[in-house]
């Protein structure tokens, strides 16, 4: 099964649930940035997408 992530702006509303594909296409239309975090059931707590390996995909152009 697929995760289901979240992703927070650094408050306290949170938005999702998103698949890893639209979680994606937020990262590489610049919706997101490295200071948001993400979250996902098996991660103890939010993680900072500039410490992910999501950040991969901010790089990339759409």
């Amino acid at each position: 099964m697929d995760k289901i992530w979240y992703y927070s702006k650094g408050t306290e509303e949170n938005f999702g649930p998103y698949t890893e594909d639209e979680l994606i296409r937020l990262l590489q239309k610049h919706i997101l940035t490295e200071d948001d975090y993400i979250w996902t059931g098996v991660l103890d707590d939010w993680l900072r997408i500039g410490d992910s390996i999501y950040s991969f995909y901010l790089t990339e152009d759409e």
